[in-house]
């Protein structure tokens, strides 16, 4: 039995389902929960706010069991190496993550237990499957989603559920307990990150959300009970609470989408009738992204398919400040970039047709919209914020054809017919008709019968979809010849 374990957390801030800290406390006599927090490594805002929210909630946990969680600010490589001192860590484990800046962080990390002769063990409980386990017959991974879902259905059976975090002797708990550095202050929220989570904005936010792993369940047992049913049939409508909204659960870690899936199966014991396929091809989604982060790290900045860093992007401050306010005239765009403003979220359909705009119809490069969703987003997960934009955009795995544009009319017109959604989010235009409200401006006399008056009360277009969906092919179509 090991003296002492440092316990790493990066993106799994929970304590149930969590095999890193139950090996560490079964096999440990001492067992350290730490958090690193390096300001120079920005995960944007609304992460960060979350950040902040999901560690206090932690803290609780912790101290309601007599324990501590460990919190280290400053420098990633110099904190990492004084808690190993501060402990007396013989071994670390962690949960490995993909994206950065994790995969920064854990080199930096091997690179120290390393010079001190320290263990260093992976787990890979964020993951459903190992890397290599789910691959193709050239044993290659798969880089287009329905063969690699097929594949990982046949291989369901492998998955073994995680055990809860059970602690077998009373005081295993007291293991986690540093009442001494608890004394030095380091289990302090970091400062940056109260300051960032007081501002209004911040607030504004976390009035949506409860960020808690308990919170996480809670959320996961409403969907089930309520949502899961008709999930096919109601998913893409925006104006419907018909989503799980657990995303930014599962991106912080308090929650394992391996547990939300035996959670499933033993749901479905009880009610044979539960329809949870079409949501557990969702979560594979969500592992597909993972697995091709980390066999593709290099496409968090750089195109999949080659041939589109060729391709002739724009850089035009005033389109992209227009999408990012939600002031680009199209009230389906409008409505989902002001979602995001305010709830830190955005509904997924919606997702598409924003980034479709900005991407294809506006001429402006994917790598704008990924990072202001990896600013605005609290959800904003690397590797599936890196798939979607380039599945978007035509330029990455399995990607939606380069030469297809989201209609953000049709696409407005067939999932919020009666444009509950867009009066939510765009209030000043929430006296049209259903008719006129996905495109005011095809409709001006109704919009001076109501009062309304464009390029004052509400913009004009920003661009003309059917000129800019021309441009675009004409743009594609030496992607041809490369």
């Amino acid at each position: 039995m090991a003296k002492t374990t440092l316990v790493w957390l990066q993106r799994e801030l929970r304590l149930s389902h969590f095999p890193a800290l139950e090996k560490a406390i079964a096999h440990s006599e001492r067992v350290a929960l730490v958090y690193f927090h390096d300001p120079k490594h920005s995960i944007g805002d609304a992460n960060s706010i979350w950040l902040a929210q999901a560690l206090q909630s932690l803290k609780n946990q912790m101290r309601s069991k007599k324990a501590d969680l460990l919190i280290f600010s400053g420098d990633f490589a110099t904190c990492f190496a004084d808690a190993l001192q501060q402990v007396q860590a013989q071994q670390v484990f962690y949960s490995f993550q993909v994206g950065e800046p994790f995969a920064s962080l854990q080199n930096q990390a091997l690179n120290i237990c390393q010079a001190q002769k320290i263990a260093l063990q992976p787990f890979f409980s964020e993951f459903w499957f190992d890397p290599g386990v789910v691959l193709n017959q050239q044993k290659n991974p798969y880089v287009v989603f329905t063969p690699f879902y097929k594949a990982a259905l046949s291989k369901l059976a492998l998955l073994e559920p995680f055990n809860e975090t059970v602690t077998h002797q009373p005081d295993d708990w007291q293991k986690l307990a540093w009442p001494q550095l608890r004394a030095q202050g380091l289990d302090k929220i970091p400062e940056d990150l109260l300051q960032l989570q007081a501002q209004s904005w911040a607030q504004k936010i976390l009035k949506y959300w409860t960020v808690s792993e308990q919170g996480a369940w809670e959320k996961l047992d409403f969907f089930i009970r309520h949502n899961l049913q008709d999930y096919t049939e109601d998913r893409d409508f925006p104006a419907i609470e018909a989503t799980s909204v657990l995303s930014p659960y599962l991106h912080f870690g308090q929650i394992s989408s391996r547990a939300i899936y035996f959670e499933l199966l033993a749901r479905s014991e009880s009610e044979p009738a539960l329809n949870y396929q079409p949501w557990v091809r969702q979560l594979l989604w969500r592992e597909f992204a993972r697995l091709l982060m980390w066999f593709f790290p290099y496409t968090e900045k750089t195109p999949f398919q080659e041939k589109f860093n060729a391709m002739p992007w724009q850089s035009d401050a005033e389109f992209i400040r227009a999408w990012q306010q939600g002031q680009t005239g199209i009230p389906i765009i409008d409505a989902g970039m002001r979602q995001l403003w305010e709830t830190g979220y955005m509904h997924n359909r919606v997702r598409m047709v924003v980034a479709s705009l900005l991407t294809k119809d506006l001429n402006q490069s994917w790598l704008h919209g990924l990072q202001w969703f990896a600013d605005t987003l609290v959800d904003a997960d690397p590797a599936n914020n890196t798939m979607g934009w380039q599945w978007v955009a035509g330029c990455g795995v399995d990607a939606a054809p380069y030469y297809r544009l989201f209609n953000p009319l049709r696409q407005s017109e067939r999932f919020d017919a009666e444009g509950d959604y867009i009066r939510q989010w765009v209030p000043e235009i929430k006296a049209l008709s259903k008719k006129a409200i996905h495109a005011p401006w095809l409709h001006q006399a109704e919009c001076r019968m109501k009062g309304i008056e464009l390029g004052r009360d509400y913009p004009l277009p920003v661009v003309d979809l059917s000129e800019s969906r021309s441009q675009h092919l004409q743009r594609v179509e030496h992607l041809k010849q490369v």
